[in-house]
């Protein structure tokens, strides 16, 4: 990966200044446990489901490099919409186990998905050729 994709500016900042990301998620995911401990009540969060948060940290390192290749391009494109996307259907089965919703209802979220996928996939193809 290029130094302009990690995060590291012109002015030699930290080349792993992206990795905030995954760290608030992973601090915001202890903070839902303490307060769990302390006895505060969070309305979305339901013990029974407490294992279905650490599905959703998965979604952080897609997020963090979505963010990385943002700054490095400064608009968002494919190169951008594609771990984007692969951080929104980590979330996506996350939250339907957290929220505790029914997948019977939910499913075509993933066709949504699949068909976002194919427009940005397109669209990274057709730039590539007008490149040549």
């Amino acid at each position: 990966m290029a130094d302009n994709e990690t995060g590291a500016g012109a002015n030699g900042k930290a080349r792993h200044d992206y990795r905030v990301i995954p760290a608030l998620l992973v601090v915001a995911v202890g903070l839902i446990f303490l307060c769990g401990n302390l006895g505060v009540r969070i309305p979305f969060f339901d013990w029974a489901n407490w294992w279905a948060w650490f599905i959703l940290l998965g979604a952080a390192w897609p997020l963090s490099e979505a963010w990385a290749r943002y700054r490095a391009v400064g608009k968002l494109d494919g190169t951008v919409a594609q771990p984007l996307l692969g951080a929104l259907a980590v979330a996506i089965v996350a939250m339907i186990f957290i929220l505790g919703l029914s997948w019977a209802t939910w499913w075509p979220l993933f066709v949504i998905y699949g068909g976002l996928c194919m427009l940005v996939h397109g669209q990274q193809h057709r730039r590539r050729d007008r490149m040549r």
